[in-house]
């Protein structure tokens, strides 16, 4: 790779990174966006399950990782013992003097830089919901022991943003406090920060090289983190043979510590190489051995980067799920209890018991256990149809099948200004609505199922649309909006006419909801013919409305005797007769301008005709043929 700056003297680009200057792979782009949509699928359905079960502390460490999943953010944090010269490295990266250097320790909370447009320093402090925007240069009065010991300002974050091309691609460049110095709130910082780690520079010195103290600090930071730089800093402070010897040493060490087999090392001069950016001078930045490190963090950066980061999220939703598990969270005891709460509160009409969602808990964990081992391996692909994949066989059973009972009839029905047939099919559809859009936005299955279906019919897909928040809504037809993208990728390859597209389109015949409804109809439609026969009903029905035409003629036809056929005909004849009446005189007294004179019977009579004659809105589906516009 040719020598390539991120940044001049002057803090401008003088060339391009590493991936500036090559087109961008659109299918490795998809792959990966797939992939990550596939991971938060699962982290989705944990969190959901989390939330029932009341596991508040998962539940929000899972919402940290949905947040960097969509920020798509990727921190690489700069580790190591105290003196090491860690900020040093990073000013020389950056190719200026920003982060606080100095002979005593320094560094006391966690300083990330990002990228922004313009020059800013955000301070973030404990008990405080405000951020505070202050000058680049005050940065040492918050983050070090003399401008700020023992952490009197109560700094939780410092954050840097710079016009860096480095930063750009969502990278957090994160300064950390040495381990192992006198300051032991800095050791505590350190290891509190390395669960939020996607990758880290480790750097120790050529001085005084791998201390017992960096062995245990390292053994901790693998606990984390896969992908680690390992920097020997301060070589120009050796003679050319105690370089080799150092190297030699330190990448020996390594290995045993960490196990592997091959330890790659960036012995590297954090002095010299600021000098070198900024004077420019090109030998010195070689010699320096910055070159080397910037090149491989770039490469990285560029080509690994995205499954590291992918990798890492995986990792830490598996360990917070094994702790979870250590901890008895899903126990047949701490299930039953949570059940008791449940019901108790009045979730149980959500239809989704405790033990349901711990056997969602344990197909979501096998899935992001798959998924992690894709991408270790290589295969990104795979990783990118983990969400394809079907459910891994449940070991638990839920206690409550997600069912909706069909209601009975009632006669409070009767009293509506409308059908009650339409009436009661509505409250039924409104009631599978807001069932499914809660299975829909939770469970993994059900979007399969909603997938493979191909939808709903045009008028119970807006009806259920009604009834979605956008989240909602983005969530469950995302699968299925994939589905057809698959069929129509298909008919493309076969050639296929029009009815390729013609046979993704649901229509009553083949809609979930509208098979549902006709159940319900035919089911409340014979409940209402036998309480016909009966004297107490039936005079109730002289009194309603009565019901639209179409189910007029279901009711006859469901009836035993010419006697009640002919009661529903005369009292319909008597309806529509009634409601001719009331038209006109409403348009009477409109015409002869005495509104005072309306009653509302008059008002509405429109509206309870065209029910009678077309049936409810909500309702009017040709269920036996659909029709041609």
């Amino acid at each position: 790779m040719d020598d390539k700056k991120y940044l001049n003297n002057d803090g401008n680009a003088d060339s391009v990174g590493p991936a500036d200057d090559i087109s961008p792979d659109l299918e490795k782009l998809r792959v990966y966006s797939q992939a990550k949509m596939s991971l938060a699928s699962q982290l989705r359905v944990v969190r959901d399950a989390f939330t029932l079960l009341g596991l508040e502390a998962a539940d929000a460490q899972y919402g940290e990782l949905v947040v960097k999943l969509a920020e798509d953010h990727f921190t690489l944090a700069v580790l190591g013992q105290f003196k090491r010269g860690k900020s040093s490295l990073m000013n020389a990266i950056i190719g200026r003097e920003l982060l606080p250097t100095g002979v005593l320790p320094l560094t006391s909370a966690i300083t990330t830089l990002r990228y922004g447009p313009e020059e800013r320093l955000i301070i973030s402090q404990e008990g405080s919901s405000f951020i505070k925007e202050v000058p680049v240069d005050s940065l040492a009065d918050y983050v070090t022991e003399k401008g700020n010991p023992a952490n009197q300002k109560k700094v939780k974050s410092a954050c840097v943003e710079l016009p860096v091309p480095f930063l750009r691609r969502g990278i957090e460049f994160v300064d950390t406090p040495g381990v192992g110095s006198a300051i032991t709130a800095n050791t505590a910082i350190t290891y509190g920060f390395l669960p939020q780690c996607d990758a880290v520079v480790f750097v120790t010195g050529a001085d005084t090289p791998m201390t017992s103290t960096e062995l245990s600090f390292l053994a901790e930071i693998r606990e984390y983190v896969d992908k680690i730089f390992f920097v020997v800093n301060k070589t120009d402070l050796l003679t050319e043979n105690e370089r080799d010897e150092t190297l030699q040493f330190v990448a020996g060490t390594i290995k045993s510590q960490i196990g592997c087999d091959t330890v790659k090392l960036f012995p590297v001069s954090a002095r010299l190489g600021l000098n070198a950016r900024i004077t420019g001078d090109a030998a010195l930045y070689e010699q320096s051995g910055l070159k080397a490190l910037e090149e491989s963090l770039a490469s990285f950066l560029s080509e690994e980067k995205s499954a590291v980061f992918l990798a890492s999220i995986a990792n830490k939703a598996l360990r917070i799920l094994d702790h979870e598990w250590e901890h008895g969270a899903f126990d047949e005891s701490a299930l039953q209890e949570r059940a008791r709460v449940v019901q108790s509160k009045g979730y149980v009409r959500l239809k989704r018991d405790p033990h349901e969602a711990a056997a969602a808990v344990m197909e979501a964990q096998k899935k992001i256990h798959m998924l992690y081992d894709s991408i270790v391996a290589g295969r990104m692909d795979a990783a990118a149809k983990v969400a394809d994949l079907p459910a891994p066989e449940m070991q638990l059973q839920s206690s409550q099948e997600s069912t909706i009972v069909v209601p009975s009839l009632e006669t409070e029905h009767l009293k509506t200004k409308g059908c009650p047939v339409c009436r009661r099919i509505t409250e039924y559809a409104q009631q599978f609505f807001a069932h499914w859009q809660y299975q829909i936005g939770t469970e993994e299955r059900s979007q399969s199922e909603f997938a493979a279906e191909l939808g709903f019919c045009s008028l119970h897909t807006w009806q259920f649309l009604s009834m979605c928040s956008p989240h909602g809504a983005s969530t469950g037809f995302a699968e299925l909006a994939d589905q057809l993208s698959r069929q129509l990728k298909k008919a493309a390859l076969l050639h296929a006419g029009g009815d390729a597209a013609r046979q993704l389109v649901r229509d009553s015949k083949n809609c979930r909801v509208c098979g549902l409804l006709r159940q319900v109809e035919d089911e409340y439609i014979s409940q209402f013919a036998a309480q016909l026969d009966k004297a107490p009903f039936r005079s109730r029905y002289r009194r309603s409305q009565g019901v639209c035409l179409r189910h007029l003629g279901k009711l006859m036809d469901a009836v035993q005797t010419a006697e009640t056929r002919e009661f529903l005909l005369s009292h319909a004849a008597r309806c529509f007769e009634e409601d001719a009446e009331d038209m006109r005189s409403y348009s009477l007294k409109r015409e002869a301008l005495r509104r005072s004179l309306e009653n509302r019977n008059e008002e509405d009579a429109y509206r309870r005709a065209v029910i009678r004659m077309a049936g409810e809105r909500n309702v009017c589906s040709p269920w036996a043929e659909d029709g041609e516009i």
